[in-house]
This record gives C-alpha cells, sequence and structure tokens, in this order.
C-alpha cells in the first residue's frame, strides 16, 4: 500500500494572541518548515495505539453502522487509527493489517510513554508552561488540533507528573 505524500500543517493559534504578547506571554512557537515531522516517520510512534474497551465491537466496511460488518473485534484488542472520518468512526488498522472503520465511543487512547531528548518547554496555547529536563518520561494524549479539525503533528499533548501541555514532536522519542 503506497502512503499518500501528506504535508504537516503549520500552527495556528487562536484569537487572543496579541493580548497575550503584549502582556509578555510567550505563545506556542510557529513550527519551522526545516524542523517539520514528515508523516512517515511518525509511524516510528505508537501514538496512534488504541484499545477497544466493549466486550464486542463490530468492524464496518464504510463509516456507518447500517454498512455491513467486516469483522468483529474484542475487550482489549489492539488497533492503529488512520483518520477520522467523523467525530463518531475510526478508519482502523487492525488484525495483522486489516483496515475497517470502528465507532469512536467504544475505544481508548492506549498509554503510551516518551521522553524528552533534550531540555524542552512544555507550552499551554499562550504561554511557556514549564521547562522539562532531557529524559523526562511524559505520557502522550493526542496531536495537536488544527483550527479546521486536523491534526498539526508537530506539536504532541502530554502529560507530565498530572499537568498537561504541548511539547515539539521532534523533541520527543518512544521508550522501548
Amino acid at each position: 500500500m503506497k502512503k499518500p505524500a501528506k504535508t504537516v500543517s503549520i500552527l495556528t493559534l487562536a484569537a487572543g494572541i496579541t493580548a497575550a504578547s503584549a502582556a509578555g506571554i510567550a505563545p506556542i512557537p510557529k513550527s519551522q518548515a526545516a524542523e517539520a515531522v514528515k508523516i512517515d516517520d511518525l509511524y516510528s510512534y505508537p501514538l496512534d495505539s488504541y484499545l477497544v474497551s466493549a466486550e464486542a465491537l463490530h468492524v464496518r466496511t464504510k463509516a456507518s453502522a447500517a454498512s455491513p460488518k467486516a469483522d468483529i473485534l474484542h475487550l482489549g484488542d489492539s488497533l492503529k487509527v488512520i483518520s477520522y472520518p467523523n467525530a463518531d468512526w475510526a478508519k482502523v488498522h487492525y488484525k495483522n493489517g486489516k483496515t475497517g472503520f470502528v465507532s469512536t465511543h467504544y475505544i481508548v487512547k492506549e498509554a503510551t510513554t516518551v521522553k524528552t531528548t533534550a531540555k524542552t518547554k512544555v507550552y499551554t496555547e499562550k504561554a511557556v508552561k514549564t521547562t522539562l529536563p532531557k529524559n523526562t518520561s511524559v505520557s502522550f494524549l493526542g496531536w495537536k488540533k488544527t483550527p479546521h479539525g486536523g491534526f498539526d503533528f508537530g506539536w504532541a499533548l502530554v502529560d507530565y507528573g498530572g499537568s498537561t501541555g504541548y511539547i515539539s514532536t521532534k523533541d520527543l522519542q518512544k521508550l522501548k
């Protein structure tokens, strides 16, 4: 299967950044084209791994409960989200590369621990929240969302000691 070439979207900030800048608060920096993460590089991260949270989950041929059933998954089965056609459905890889659609209401994010590769700043939408030392373990929670409903793969939402913030993807690596 050939993967389509995609470019990583540039981080855009919500309204109110001017007020934050005037107050001296540093926003999440805009992504630099030279630092952009290629979509193929993301396959080295297990950041899109999910688990089935229902006793039985039907895999469908299309993103609709009315579409034919292709397979069935069980509680705790692992799957990889490819995309989200809408908020209720996810296109997934499961069971040795099979592809289908499942309801997002019955899957949960698999905990993924990553670590910082250097001294790394953690951002909120409008300010630098803190700085983490190199080799700090954090839990990956998801990607930064773009204003148009897509994902900015340049920024990862993480949990570090009960707090959350955004870290540049280039500053993270998975634990083995």
